[in-house]
């Protein structure tokens, strides 16, 4: 992937652009970002030299589009249109009063998110752009506006799919935020392809548009809280590995339900093996010492079970435990048993 770096070898002379292919079989989103001839090289021939070529889940650049509640963007274009102003004798002068800004654009082009990244790259050629015509640092602010209006609507509580946001959207789109354009499939390219340069207007809503047309519906996963986009309601998981969390979370309340039943099924057991002993020595007229010895640990174990089956119950101690100790208890019947014959 290309490097891009914000000093002033950058001086928007070139046309940055964002494309946009869905995949409705595969349920994938391909972007990639970069100069249109680059991209198109990509596309064709996959040599282009482009700054961001990835292809993932379909929807996954609605649900980690860049969110900006605090309008950061807007703090550090306005910076950058101050600067317009600014008689700077050298060159490092006015890369120090330039770095502020520069280092916030290059953090979120460091982000690896799509939408933030492009953003970073518009904002710094659109500085360069503007920065020697008349009125340049009004019609830079004009146009970083257009750029992050979608990130302010979007975030925790107000995702772009949502009939609010859309709204939102919608009722500050310019007349020329409201067209896409289109690169029609040849030779590898498949699937049709949706292009920005300026806005993320236009792509925001081919994409609402294609997944309505398509009849897929957003989700919130019961498991990790992540949006995922299905075929219907009853999908409540969003991936493999959220199922088998699920899996593992119902076995554990089951085990959780029955694990009462399972301890008294076995205290029970282990009851009858003592209970029976004991018959078993009175049908056989043991001696009155031993049958008296019998019945005290008899009783010892009965107390002792009964207690530690609570703790079972309450989840102080395991099942596997309490069995463990009842295997232990047996031996001590038939040492006794054992002993009285002798």
């Amino acid at each position: 992937m290309q490097k891009y770096e914000f000093t002033s070898k950058n001086r928007g002379l070139s046309r940055t652009i964002l494309l946009l292919t869905l995949d409705k079989k595969k349920m994938t989103e391909r972007i990639i970002i970069g100069e249109a001839g680059e991209i198109r090289l990509r596309l064709e021939r996959d040599i282009g030299d482009v700054l961001y070529d990835e292809t993932q889940k379909l929807g996954t650049f609605l649900f980690n589009f860049e969110s900006d509640p605090d309008r950061e963007w807007n703090v550090n274009s306005m910076g950058l249109h101050d600067n317009f102003a600014g008689l700077f004798p050298t060159k490092n002068v006015k890369s120090k009063a330039l770095k502020p800004y520069t280092d916030f654009l290059r953090r979120k082009y460091m982000s690896g998110e799509p939408s933030a990244m492009f953003a970073a790259v518009k904002t710094w050629e659109e500085y360069w752009r503007c920065f020697s015509i008349s009125h340049g640092s009004d019609i830079f602010i004009g146009r970083a506006g257009k750029l992050y209006k979608p990130f302010f609507v979007f975030g925790k509580h107000n995702r772009l799919w949502e009939v609010k946001a859309t709204r939102a959207l919608s009722s500050a789109l310019f007349a020329e935020e409201s067209q896409v354009e289109l690169w029609y499939p040849v030779k590898k390219r498949f699937f049709e392809c949706v292009v920005t340069s300026s806005s993320f207007l236009p792509i925001i809503f081919y994409y609402l548009n294609r997944i309505e047309e398509w009849g897929l519906l957003f989700q919130k996963c019961k498991v990790c809280g992540s949006h995922f986009l299905t075929t219907s309601k009853h999908f409540e998981l969003c991936s493999d590995k959220c199922r088998k969390v699920t899996a593992i979370e119902a076995r554990r309340q089951y085990d959780e339900r029955n694990k009462d039943n399972k301890a008294e099924a076995i205290y029970e057991n282990y009851y009858q093996y003592w209970y029976n002993r004991l018959r078993k020595l009175k049908r056989n007229n043991a001696h009155e010492e031993e049958i008296s010895a019998f019945t005290q640990a008899f009783n010892k174990f009965r107390d002792s079970a009964v207690r530690l089956k609570g703790e079972v119950k309450s989840g102080k101690m395991k099942l596997s435990d309490f069995t463990s100790w009842l295997v232990k208890q047996q031996d001590i019947v038939d040492g006794l048993v054992k002993r009285g014959r002798g």
